[in-house]
């Protein structure tokens, strides 16, 4: 009988949304209901392995009309700053949508650029 142990590819796992830790400003418990707002993220973040990159929200002021946000992702491959999306808006779900579409766009550029990057 043959070992086929050897022979498997270990599975890849994708770089998600679920990886995103919470910083100041959130509880624990929320960590669900804002993944879900931001799962369109995941589109992008599958290029990568989970652990090649690195995913933290924070927020100051907290639903008041000082509120900031920032949301940070890091790629390990990359030689570069990490990308930062913020928000001053005052609602905590609208603060959340722009966040995530503002990351959407740096993805999009940075994928751009990486594409460009090899073609030449």
């Amino acid at each position: 009988m043959s070992d086929t142990s050897t022979d498997e590819t270990p599975q890849r796992e994708p770089a998600s949304v679920d990886q995103l830790r919470l910083g100041a400003g959130f509880r624990e418990d929320e960590h669900e209901r804002i993944v879900s707002l931001l799962r369109k993220l995941d589109r992008r973040l599958e290029r990568w392995d989970a652990g090649q990159v690195s995913l933290a929200l924070s927020v100051k002021d907290r639903e008041t009309p000082k509120q900031r946000m920032v949301f940070e992702l890091d790629v390990a491959k990359r030689r570069a700053e990490p990308l930062v999306a913020t928000s001053t808006e005052p609602d905590l779900r609208d603060a959340l949508n722009e966040v995530r579409e503002d990351m959407w766009r740096q993805l999009d550029e940075m994928i751009d650029r990486q594409v460009d990057s090899r073609r030449r």
